[in-house]
């Protein structure tokens, strides 16, 4: 049975590595999405909604126009919403370069099997006791966060600062040892089912749509083809709002006249 645990263990430290790994990956590439495009989404929000309301004061009884400026107004707010919580988080700075340098620090051999270790020493879901689960949480949180950053030194310091399992084999009879290994066995076989959940969910998410074509197209390449197709909106919209500007001058010129 402690065979059967110990590998058990390697599988279930094995997925919560690949979870993981997606999970921070998808997320920080959309950070970086953000700071790429995301000045440009936001003029292209206020650019449409300008548009609407030019559309509308040619024509202010047209109910499509009405619908389409009241539209307009609620994207322009939601992206100015997703633009300020977005200057407001902590390194809302990062740029492409940064998202490659700590992807490829995370997918490196030694920060991977560093992590590996961790999780099989020191994951919550590999105890069934209490205090001990708590303890082992708090210490999780801080070794996933090295872990998002890809920072080696950290993991190999958190390693060597783990003092060990509470929980303790010494003192049972054999009895109590087989309960307590086959209970571990139990929890352990559910959270693996958990996390399999839990990456199918994730890779039925439009973010992760989002990761899995930039990754196929390249990372830097489908942030450029952002880039430029933003450009060519907002050119395209900046023309149609001096168009139709033009026209509303016209018609009050030729109501004054």
């Amino acid at each position: 049975k402690k065979k059967e645990l110990a590998a058990l263990e390697d599988r279930f430290a094995e997925l919560e590595l690949t979870l993981n790994a997606l999970r921070v990956d998808v997320g920080a590439f959309l950070f970086s999405v953000q700071a790429a495009v995301g000045e440009r989404l936001l003029e292209e929000a206020i650019l449409r909604r300008r548009l609407a309301d030019a559309l509308l004061a040619i024509d202010p009884d047209n109910k499509e126009y009405q619908a389409q400026a009241k539209k307009a107004r609620e994207d322009a707010e939601e992206a100015q919403h997703e633009h300020d919580a977005f200057a407001g988080r902590h390194g809302a700075s990062s740029t492409y370069a940064d998202f490659e340098s700590t992807r490829k620090a995370r997918a490196s051999d030694e920060v991977r099997e560093l992590y590996l270790k961790l999780v099989k020493l020191a994951h919550p879901d590999l105890t069934t006791d209490p205090e001990e689960k708590e303890r082992r949480t708090k210490f999780m949180q801080e070794v996933n966060a090295a872990y998002e950053a890809g920072d080696y030194q950290r993991l190999e310091d958190l390693y060597r600062g783990w003092s060990g399992s509470l929980e303790s084999f010494e003192g049972e009879d054999i009895g109590d040892q087989l309960v307590r290994v086959i209970r571990q066995i139990s929890q352990i076989r559910e959270r693996v089912a958990a996390v399999e959940a839990e990456f199918a969910e994730l890779m039925n998410t439009d973010d992760y749509g989002i990761f899995a074509q930039a990754k196929e197209q390249g990372f830097e390449d489908y942030l450029n083809g952002l880039t430029a197709a933003a450009d060519i909106e907002i050119n395209r919209l900046k023309a149609a709002i001096e168009e139709f500007s033009g026209r509303i001058k016209e018609m009050l010129d030729t109501s004054l006249g």
